[in-house]
């Protein structure tokens, strides 16, 4: 199930726009407990894989179903499979610790 990352520390919660903000930085400061933790993105390795397979299947089917090649119609629905993919990216990032804290 997606959900968006909470801190590791101390479990608040991040909204949308906070993490979609943060997807550019290595490190973020808890607002709530003032511990830094890691911002990992490693899972956005996934959403990109199942864009791609998404996509592969459905201009499959698309190629399939349509009489006649279409290309207009196969470039707007991998444009919003790619809108789609950027819009759940905040849902792919996680919050680790940092391996050096000692608190």
């Amino acid at each position: 199930m997606l959900k968006l990352p909470v801190c590791p520390y101390c479990n608040t919660i991040y909204r949308y726009g906070e993490v979609k903000k943060s997807t550019s930085k290595k490190s973020k400061i808890c607002y709530h407990c003032n511990k830094e933790f890691k911002i990992s993105k490693k899972r956005i390795i996934i959403l990109f894989i199942f864009v791609v397979l998404v996509a592969a299947a459905i201009n499959v089917a698309q190629l399939y179903i349509t009489p006649t090649l279409n290309v207009l119609l196969l470039i707007v629905t991998n444009i919003l499979l790619i809108i789609i993919g950027i819009l759940l990216i905040p849902f792919f990032i996680s919050y680790k610790q940092v391996k050096n804290d000692t608190d």
